[in-house]
């Protein structure tokens, strides 16, 4: 697997797989971040809403969570 990088601006970040972006942070106003799947990725549903839809979005409390995330979901792809 090619190594993660992030590239970071005051309120998003985007991280890179290689040269590709493959998902983007970003911070909201009310605290938190959310975090948004590039092409056809998709976001597991929550354990306590297991018959929800898979989503390109996701909610975290922390942009540290959310990175923390991204980068595991792309560890388990690989």
């Amino acid at each position: 697997m090619a190594p993660i990088h992030w590239n970071e601006t005051p309120t998003l970040w985007t991280a890179l797989l290689g040269d590709v972006p493959v998902c983007t942070l970003k911070a909201k106003d009310i605290g938190g971040c959310t975090a948004s799947w590039t092409g056809d990725r998709l976001w597991a549903p929550l354990p306590h809403m297991p018959r929800a839809a898979p989503q390109p979005t996701r909610f975290f409390s922390s942009f540290e969570e959310a990175r923390q995330a991204v980068e595991q979901q792309l560890k388990n792809a690989a």
